[in-house]
């Protein structure tokens, strides 16, 4: 007996029901792959704070700096340009012919998020010799601003597990790879991860947070999230 052919109407349905499945099945394989990239951040993040640490060692207990103190870039000061604390994550930071830093490579780099699509880019489009997807806490060791313009050691941080050292971040030239609580930096932040930024903490733990869990704002620069020193009063 002749085998009998798909009609119109059950080849429609068939066709129906396939994309149904798909139209199920495709957001959860996004979200799989969103939370096999972040997975691959918090990594990158851990293995950062771990070179830091161990840059710790090395350095009697002072942090690195954040950036220079008038922002001149590129500058051996930003941290991402540092050599010593790049050999401690094992980054080599090629030099240009003038022998300065040209930052970390673009490619096969702990500093580069899976989920920044555009690492070796400032958020307005500009392109970069290097690639960066972190910023640090900008309140940092040598910061670029009037409270904060000394060299900080970590006994200093009195509840390290609650204070940010590195997060999520996209870039802008005016602040390269330093998130804070006002201004330019505080839009380099970036909650790439489905409304969420990967944070590491000065304690060298990762988690993710989500906009609302950060204290914006001025008036929060002394608290323990942030840590800015406070001026001296003077004599």
């Amino acid at each position: 007996m002749a085998r009998r052919a798909f009609t119109l109407i059950e080849l429609l349905v068939v066709v129906a029901i396939t994309a149904v499945l798909i139209s199920i099945l495709l957001p959860a394989l996004t979200n799989a792959r969103e939370t096999g990239r972040q997975s691959v951040c918090m990594s990158n993040l851990r293995s950062v704070m771990l070179g830091v640490h161990l840059y710790l060692q090395e350095s009697s207990d002072w942090l690195p700096a954040a950036e220079p103190p008038l922002r001149e870039f590129p500058d051996p000061l930003h941290w991402f340009m540092n050599t010593a604390l790049m050999r401690q994550l094992t980054i080599d930071i090629p030099l240009d012919p003038n022998g300065l830093p040209t930052g970390p490579p673009k490619a096969d780099s702990i500093l580069i998020c899976p989920s920044h699509f555009e690492p070796d880019c400032w958020r307005d489009g500009t392109r970069l010799e290097f690639g960066l997807s972190y910023g640090v806490n900008g309140t940092w060791g040598l910061g670029g601003r009037p409270d904060h313009l000394e060299y900080r050691r970590i006994m200093e941080f009195a509840r390290t597990s609650d204070v940010l050292a590195f997060t999520d971040a996209c870039g802008v030239e005016e602040a390269p790879g330093i998130v804070l609580y006002k201004g330019c930096p505080q839009e380099n932040f970036d909650f790439r991860h489905r409304a969420r930024a990967s944070v590491a903490w000065l304690d060298g733990h990762v988690s993710p947070v989500v906009q609302g869990d950060i204290p914006f704002g001025m008036k929060h620069r002394y608290e323990v999230f942030w840590s800015a020193k406070r001026p001296s009063a003077g004599p």
